[in-house]
């Protein structure tokens, strides 16, 4: 846009402001809602969002905002996988999920987890400075998957009838978290086996067989706490289907600084999103099958988008060790990423690496589940999906006629003028 000013004024709406006026604002230019009390045509054409508005949710939403302060002990900075600050917390700093995108461009992943040092710097300068900045750091770290808008379900299966009248329609952008489950996972199983912590793992459907770790228990390495693989998993799952929640609420709030309508939902089934269904390409994500294994419903799993997002499970790594072995690299890796200490070098030094037993321990376990149920984690996704956002512009003319009172801000109000004069506004 030539005129900057809409932009940067989304940068002075107080948050209390944005936090009071979230709503759900469903119904979009060029949308339908089929039937009922509120039944209703668009006399609008859609109108896509550009570049700038996009940037804007997506930084604000999952954007690095410098670097992480890591204001812990030793032991704490010790499982730290870089020191980058995000827009999000998560656990010991992982940030595991990544954001897939989709209008009517083309589908495009913004991928953040590997920062480099000129995007872990904080936006400032003038007003102009801000945007270009944003716009350019934004473009720098998203890819393209696909042209034109992804082939997602439009209706039952893999989409609720009741989401299918707008969800993904023309003008819109739709937002999909997806989190790789398995970083967390092995950084937890460093922590839970370290010669501090000590836990032992049972498995509750194999008659509660230690996890392939019977030496390390026989021997009171393993023990002082002992959890089920069921609750252990569902310990992962919880730390991490949180960081999809930041980010859906993150945009969302950005969505109303902006004046843009749109919701957070789970109408979509979440491997019919990424493409298990063959009537729909979704975002064509690789699945594999665990037909060898005894212990666990045959169903497909979602490992990965080739050369983009992988999880450290086969058919990515040859077996887990190997998997084993790229994660403690991974890790490793964070050491020499910029910091925000004053004396990094020091600090660096202090992290302690895990012992070769404990190595050995987590490599036992991890082989353990995979040859048990034929893939890794044994229960929960290695590649999760839960909540999705949608952005698109307000019809404002259906607000007007149905509601009473202000379901529109002076925002939403403005927007067309102020951002799209020459599309209606």
């Amino acid at each position: 846009m030539d005129d900057l000013t809409p932009f940067l004024d989304a940068f002075d709406v107080p948050l209390a402001d944005a936090v009071f006026s979230r709503r759900s604002r469903r119904v979009g230019l060029g949308m339908r809602v089929p039937d009922g009390p509120l039944a209703y045509e668009s006399p609008h054409d859609p109108v896509a969002l550009d570049e700038l508005e996009e940037a804007f949710l997506v930084w604000l939403g999952t954007g690095v905002t410098g670097l992480a302060l890591s204001d812990l002990p030793t032991d704490g900075i010790a499982w730290m996988h870089g020191f980058q600050g995000r827009a999000w917390p998560s656990s010991c700093n992982s940030h595991s999920t990544e954001l897939i995108f989709t209008n009517d461009r083309g589908t495009f992943l913004t991928r953040l987890k590997d920062a480099t040092s000129q995007e872990v710097r904080a936006i400032d300068g003038t007003c102009d400075e801000v945007g270009e900045a944003l716009a350019r750091r934004f473009r720098d770290s998203t890819v393209q998957l696909g042209e034109g808008r992804a082939d997602l379900p439009r209706g039952e299966p893999g989409l609720f009838g009741f989401n299918a009248w707008n969800a993904n329609q023309s003008g819109s952008t739709l937002f999909v978290p997806v989190t790789d489950t398995t970083v967390e996972y092995m950084t937890l199983l460093f922590i839970y086996f370290d010669e501090i912590n000590r836990f032992a793992m049972v498995d509750e459907l194999t008659g509660g067989g230690r996890c392939g770790l019977d030496r390390w228990v026989e021997r009171g390495r393993l023990g002082s706490v002992e959890l089920s693989l069921m609750d252990l998993e569902l310990r992962v799952l919880t730390s991490l289907n949180v960081e999809g929640a930041f980010i859906c609420q993150n945009m969302t709030l950005a969505a109303q600084a902006l004046g843009l309508g749109g919701w957070t939902f789970t109408g979509f089934l979440p491997h019919h999103l990424m493409g298990v269904d063959p009537a729909h390409a979704g975002f064509g994500f690789r699945f594999i099958t665990p037909e060898d294994s005894p212990r666990h419903a045959v169903k497909p799993v979602p490992v990965g988008l080739d050369g983009h997002l992988e999880a450290l499970c086969p058919p990515y790594v040859p077996d887990m060790a190997t998997a084993v072995q790229r994660y403690l690299e991974g890790w490793s890796e964070a050491s020499d990423k910029p910091s925000a200490f004053a004396q990094a070098g020091d600090v660096m030094r202090a992290r302690p690496y895990p012992t070769d037993e404990t190595i050995e321990i987590v490599t036992a376990f991890c082989t353990y589940v995979e040859q048990t149920y034929g893939r890794f984690p044994a229960f929960i996704d290695p590649m999760f999906v839960r909540l999705v956002f949608q952005a698109h512009h307000v019809d404002v003319d259906f607000y007007d006629r149905f509601y009473a009172g202000a379901p529109l801000t002076d925002r939403h109000r403005a927007h067309m003028s102020a951002w799209h004069p020459g599309n209606g506004g």
